[in-house]
């Protein structure tokens, strides 16, 4: 993340954590900011948490959208380049869909021609289902005519899983091992674990117990921040550490 990101999180963080220390937010490095108040230096280092509904020997998530979305932006380059396809194409991608970088201008245009086809042949909304497409990882293709140039675009998937506490630990494990680092410069430390409701790679369903598990971790305060729409923000979750429960 770029620091204004970082910042935006935070102060999105101050307005929904009643006790934000009193000070003077500075921007920083390791960590991301020192909140300097009348007696001690606070510092946060801000994090975002990424899901990955694929196995390890897979992309993670976030760089699969990234590849979606270029052969979005290469199919609507061709399309209108060609000239023959006035309408809203949807594509839905197989959950594990990928592709390297070196493919992408020849998967685009493979789907400009099969919409092309259907398109010449149809006024109404159109779905092209799998055995008509046959390009692995394509589900399907939905099809709208429509006035001026083409439209492409990638439906999200509707499932979205539940975070696991090991997500948050190995967050955690990482972030803990450069606390040493963080203390040079302030007294206390804090990790603000960010979910991005608004980016389909970061975002899961918290479980109710999320705050109830106990993690490990060399933080005096660590949490998981959700930012989401205004009407339904929540404060952030204090993760609990699990030397406050044995000492």
């Amino acid at each position: 993340m770029n620091k204004e990101t970082e910042r935006f999180y935070l102060d999105e963080f101050k307005k929904n954590y009643p006790h934000f220390p009193d000070g003077s937010i500075c921007p920083d490095e390791r960590p991301d900011f020192l909140i300097k108040c009348r007696d001690e230096v606070i510092g946060i280092e801000v994090t975002k948490i990424f899901r990955d509904m694929a196995g390890t020997s897979q992309s993670p998530l976030q760089q699969r959208e990234a590849v979606r979305n270029k052969i979005m932006q290469k199919a609507k380059e061709v399309a209108d380049q060609r000239g023959l396809l006035n309408a809203y194409v949807f594509v839905h991608f197989d959950l594990n869909f990928c592709c390297k970088n070196s493919e992408i201008a020849d998967m685009a245009s493979k789907l400009v021609l099969i919409a092309e086809q259907k398109f010449q042949r149809s006024d109404s909304l159109e779905f092209i289902r799998p055995h008509e497409i046959e390009i692995a990882g394509i589900a399907g293709l939905s099809i709208q005519k429509t006035k001026g140039s083409s439209f492409w675009k990638n439906p999200l998937a509707s499932f979205v899983p539940t975070i696991r506490s090991q997500q948050l630990q190995t967050i955690l494990d990482e972030k803990s091992a450069l606390t040493g680092d963080y203390r040079k410069k302030c007294n206390k430390v804090w990790l603000v674990i960010v979910m991005d409701r608004f980016i389909a790679s970061s975002y899961s369903l918290i479980p109710d117990e999320i705050d109830k598990i106990y993690y490990k971790h060399n933080f005096d305060s660590a949490f998981l921040f959700c930012y989401t729409r205004y009407d339904e923000q929540k404060p952030p979750y204090l993760l609990q550490n699990l030397s406050d429960a044995v000492s």
